[in-house]
């Protein structure tokens, strides 16, 4: 009902109202009133209604966008607090959470992706372009990933991720696939350069049994012995 189906609709009520009220003073022994007056309390009634219900109309209106707005506002905050400000990926924290949530579920492996020569950026660059290396990265790695997967910043230039009911070569495939994401990625360097980026990528089976950190362990282990290997590559945990 829209707010001018609610201002007939009220004064509607409160004429009727008064119209029943004037009725039932009728039918007492002497307190008949003649029709005539009834126009006359129908015209107070609406005449009367009829700003007040506008006003609260106008209110509840009023009142109800605030609340849409504040809800609106509140779920964005809580979005905002997950989230890692420059990459868009979740923070550390959002990451260890949703992933412990479905840390039990059989086929999960978990990505730790470490960008190569990194200081490099800085360095010969400024932390401009670091950082704006940084943001590729971050929406390389959620474009080559599905919706249920996750992925998450845990800080300088470490990201993790969490495929979800996933066999093993079709893990390794989805981890070649982020990597090849990375490789692909050409950033502008605050002096005009474009860069290219590189990453190394130590994948883990997920271990229901013990904690999500020494599934994690085992992908860092595999990504340092992909920096070890030469760099750019996937490494698979034993």
């Amino acid at each position: 009902m829209g707010p001018k189906q609610k201002i007939a609709f009220a004064v509607g009520v409160s004429v009727m109202g008064t119209i029943l009220i004037m009725a039932i003073v009728s039918t007492i022994p002497g307190m008949f009133i003649p029709l005539r007056y009834f126009s006359v309390g129908i015209f107070c009634s609406a005449s009367i209604s009829t700003p007040v219900c506008v006003l609260l109309v106008r209110q509840g209106e009023e009142n109800r966008l605030l609340r849409h707005e504040l809800e609106r506002r509140v779920e964005e905050l809580a979005y905002l607090a997950d989230r890692d400000g420059l990459t868009g990926l979740l923070s550390r924290n959002a990451f260890f959470d949703r992933a412990g949530r479905v840390h039990a579920r059989p086929g999960n492996w978990y990505l730790l992706i470490d960008i190569d020569h990194f200081k490099r950026f800085n360095d010969d660059h400024g932390h401009q372009t670091g950082d704006a290396v940084l943001h590729a990265v971050g929406s390389a790695i959620a474009q080559a990933l599905g919706p249920a997967d996750l992925s998450g910043r845990l800080g300088g230039e470490e990201f993790a991720v969490c495929l979800t009911d996933c066999a093993a070569d079709l893990a390794t495939r989805r981890a070649e696939h982020v990597r090849a994401s990375i490789q692909a990625l050409r950033v502008r360097a605050a002096s005009g350069h474009i860069v290219r980026v590189t990453a190394s990528i130590g994948l883990s089976a997920s271990d229901p049994i013990r904690p999500i950190e020494a599934s994690l362990h085992r992908a860092d282990l595999a990504m340092y012995a992909a920096k070890t290997g030469g760099r750019n590559q996937v490494r698979r945990a034993a």
